[in-house]
């Protein structure tokens, strides 16, 4: 509304400096100062929302463009560029009013002509009185506006909070290790124990339908393993089962150490009483009826067997040893001649081999790792 004022005012400075054309230029500025003085109360009262629709141009209580400024958040980029749009593609010619027509041809000459700007308004900085007072103004505010900061007296000035918009700034850094060489090792300690079978454990078993039990068993001694047996049926007088026990070696070729019992009695029955009533049993030859059952004679490998009224036996087939795997694979043949009535109870006949099976005495291996590493790699990303 200053700006306003400033307006109506000038024409009443002018008309006295017109009409005092005979005065010398100090005595003209006088003049206007004090009828101007004498005048900017009335000339003030006077400018008002009622007036200014009558004597500005195009004035307006609610001008659309006040909506831009958003209460110091926004931004006039948008609508000026779009103002600058509007004038530039149309004519002077198209311009709805005088108003409209004096903005848009001051848009079409900096627009379309940036020189003539400078032709018809020149302006020096070091001249122009408004550029010489900007610079005054600027370089000592204090002095040449004094109380406006000083004492604050001016009304015009008020406090104003203007808040810009956020900034967002990408800022990146790098993580990196420095370059170099270090050694580390990982080792690898092998411990080499040697081991032992315990005594008495069952290394391996089998038994048949009828409790017929077979088993190999650690000896004390690492050269040898124990082989025992168990037989149901009429393998024995009065069909006693027998615990047999015979030791083979353990060795590339195993063979038999030394033979469990074996036993032959006569078909008719093998023992008798004499008159006092002493009884007696006689066994017979290997040639007997235990050869029925086909082992092999030669050499005899029979590890132990009965015969009474049928036979029983195991025998020690072909086997082998790998000393440098320290592994044994054992063959073995059992016969039950059950009973007589073989549909009925049918022989048993199984021949058998073992799984590979470690020898009484073997080297287990312990690794253990040392990593020295472990700090190094700690540090790879």
């Amino acid at each position: 509304m200053r700006i306003a004022a400033k307006l109506l005012a000038l024409p009443l400075w002018l008309t006295t400096h017109v009409a005092s054309a005979d005065m010398s230029a100090t005595e003209a500025f006088n003049d206007g100062s004090v009828f101007g003085t004498s005048n900017v109360g009335a000339a003030k009262n006077n400018i008002n929302s009622t007036t200014a629709s009558g004597g500005v141009p195009n004035y307006t209580a609610t001008d659309p463009a006040s909506g831009y400024f958003m209460g110091g958040q926004g931004s006039l980029t948008a609508p000026a560029s779009a103002g600058v749009t509007n004038c530039t593609a149309t004519a002077g010619t198209a311009d709805p009013d005088p108003h409209t027509h004096g903005k848009c041809e001051g848009v079409r000459m900096l627009m379309h002509d940036p020189g003539k700007k400078n032709v018809m308004f020149p302006l020096s900085s070091a001249t122009d009185p408004l550029a010489v007072k900007r610079n005054m103004v600027a370089s000592d505010a204090e002095t040449h506006l004094g109380s406006l900061i000083v004492s604050g007296a001016n009304s015009g000035c008020a406090d104003k909070t203007v808040k810009n918009p956020d900034k967002y700034q990408t800022e990146t850094c790098q993580q990196y290790l420095a370059a170099g060489e270090e050694a580390c090792e990982e080792v690898l300690s092998v411990t080499v124990t040697t081991k032992f079978c315990t005594p008495g454990a069952v290394l391996y078993s089998y038994s048949t339908y009828k409790g017929d039990t077979i088993q190999l068993v650690c000896d004390a001694n690492p050269s040898k393993l124990r082989v025992t047996g168990n037989f149901n049926g009429w393998c024995y007088p009065e069909y006693v089962p027998f615990q047999h026990l015979a030791v083979i070696s353990v060795e590339a070729t195993p063979k038999i150490l030394a033979k469990g019992s074996i036993s032959y009695y006569q078909t008719g029955g093998g023992c008798y009483s004499d008159d006092a009533g002493n009884t007696s049993c006689e066994p017979i030859s290997i040639n007997g009826p235990i050869s029925s059952m086909y082992p092999e004679l030669t050499p005899n490998n029979v590890l132990f067997g009965s015969y009474y009224r049928r036979g029983c036996m195991v025998e020690l087939k072909p086997s082998a040893c790998d000393l440098s795997a320290e592994t044994c694979t054992f063959n073995l043949r059992l016969i039950n001649q059950y009973n007589w009535d073989d549909s009925y109870y049918p022989d048993i006949v199984a021949d058998l081999t073992t799984p590979p099976m470690k020898t009484p005495q073997y080297h287990a291996e312990e690794d253990f790792w040392d990593n020295q590493c472990s700090a190094l790699e700690a540090r790879l990303p």
